[in-house]
């Protein structure tokens, strides 16, 4: 076949191009590696960024001023230049790039999810948390009013704790009954229920209880002979382990050591007899008859971390409650009407750590002067009615917020008192039981905080 020159040329030509690009976009096996590798690089770093793993951070959160969440109705307010803030913890979940990150920060601390949520979800632990904060503000409110020598609140009866497993109110009285009178005799506080059940002996007794909104009923209870000696300590754990002793988690309101020894006291000795848990305190005290007097030796906390010894003689008391099968009874309280509404907005901060800040910038706030002395202080604590502080969780991060914040001092409960001054340096951290103790050390800088006028005064 007889072609143009230059035709089969230019055939010749297209067909090496062809060849060419064929062999141009054919991938080798190099590049299939290396495509390969950037695409699992690519989704490890996504996975690395967004998947979630099962651990959670605590971080430092920030202070925040506590008189802006404060508002007043039917006092006079006042402002000052000091400032009294509560401190927050964040809480993050984390995915591997910031499980590293957290690991190398001081201020963090990560925990396995369960060991935080406990089974919770995170929408049922915020509303928890917001339940926490609501009833810490009611409880500051009350703190700082008392404080001021008004009365917040008023005896309304006995609230059932516990009853005794197969005694003679199970299955008739609850926890959370109140009991408002004992054969026709009112009761609205756990003296009067007390008292009188001490003089009854080898008889039964008419209770008339019932639950806040519901109608109350009659119970009748055969009362059981027992003259065993009463201390009126409850058993618990130890929340710093297991140092020994028989740990008070509970004092009995009106009991033979209610204003001799303190819940987290470490029982030691009776007698000279050791005890290193209630398991040997419990018959010990079976050997012992009401109106004895002992000796009872505890270890107990102090401030700074270190334990000291406390030796008491204590007069026991009558097993009145185990009588009648009460394990556990205390006053129930109703809040009475008081010529000043005191209420926060915190919609958005949960938990009941911010209750001795608000307690502390509610009394700030309804007198004259400078409660701080200008200075700035930044506090974290529980608080109940009665001005006790509560031991709370981060308190580690809470540090780092506070010495971030240039703190004066930090004010912490004195349960958490070794591991905030341990987490940060060149912080003043101080440890407290009590609202008083806190107003003491606030006094320190120049203010009022010592020197507050009455409810008469305002």
């Amino acid at each position: 076949m007889v072609t143009e020159p230059g035709e089969s040329t230019s055939t010749i030509v297209d067909a090496e191009q062809n060849s060419d690009e064929g062999k141009k976009y054919k991938p080798s096996a190099m590049s299939i590696v290396i495509t390969v590798s950037i695409l699992a690089g690519l989704a490890a770093g996504v996975l690395a960024f967004t998947y979630r793993l099962p651990y959670l951070a605590l971080e430092p959160g920030r202070t925040f001023e506590t008189e802006e969440f404060i508002a007043v109705e039917g006092s006079d307010s006042y402002t000052s230049p000091g400032e009294v803030s509560f401190v927050t913890v964040t809480q993050r979940r984390l995915s591997p790039f910031r499980w590293v990150v957290s690991s190398l920060r001081d201020g963090d601390q990560i925990f396995h999810e369960d060991v935080l949520l406990r089974g919770r979800t995170f929408d049922e632990q915020r509303e928890e948390n917001a339940q926490l904060m609501l009833s810490s503000q009611n409880s500051a409110i009350a703190a700082a009013l008392g404080h001021l020598g008004f009365e917040t609140a008023e005896p309304a009866g006995v609230v059932v704790i516990d009853v005794m497993p197969d005694g003679p109110l199970d299955g008739q009285l609850a926890r959370n009954d109140v009991i408002t009178s004992v054969d026709g005799f009112p009761v609205t506080e756990f003296d009067d229920l007390y008292n009188y059940l001490g003089t009854q002996i080898d008889t039964s007794i008419e209770l008339v209880a019932g639950r806040p909104g519901e109608e109350l009923r009659t119970v009748e209870v055969e009362l059981t002979r027992d003259t065993s000696g009463f201390l009126g300590v409850g058993a618990g754990e130890d929340p710093a382990g297991d140092r020994g002793g028989a740990y008070i988690a509970q004092i009995v309101e009106g009991g033979a050591v209610s204003d001799l020894l303190e819940v987290g006291d470490r029982i030691v000795s009776l007698d000279g007899s050791p005890v290193s848990s209630f398991d040997d305190l419990v018959p010990l005290l079976q050997q012992r008859r009401a109106d004895e007097v002992i000796t009872v030796e505890v270890l107990r906390d102090s401030p700074t971390g270190a334990e000291e010894s406390v030796v008491v003689d204590v007069t026991l008391g009558v097993r009145v409650l185990d009588r009648a099968g009460l394990s556990n009874v205390a006053t129930q309280f109703r809040d009475a009407q008081l010529p000043i509404d005191v209420s926060f907005t915190t919609d958005d901060i949960g938990g009941p750590s911010a209750g001795l800040a608000f307690t502390l910038t509610v009394l700030d706030v309804l007198t004259e002067g400078d409660l701080t002395g200008g200075a700035d202080i930044v506090v974290t604590g529980t608080i109940d009615r009665l001005g006790n502080v509560g031991p709370i969780g981060g308190v580690h991060q809470k540090a780092f917020a506070a010495k971030d914040d240039d703190a004066a001092v930090f004010i912490v409960p004195e349960a958490n008192f070794e591991e905030a001054s341990q987490a940060v340096e060149d912080l003043r951290v101080e440890g407290v039981a009590t609202l008083a103790e806190a107003l003491e050390i606030i006094g320190e800088f120049g203010g009022n905080a010592t020197d507050l006028p009455t409810s008469d005064e305002l």
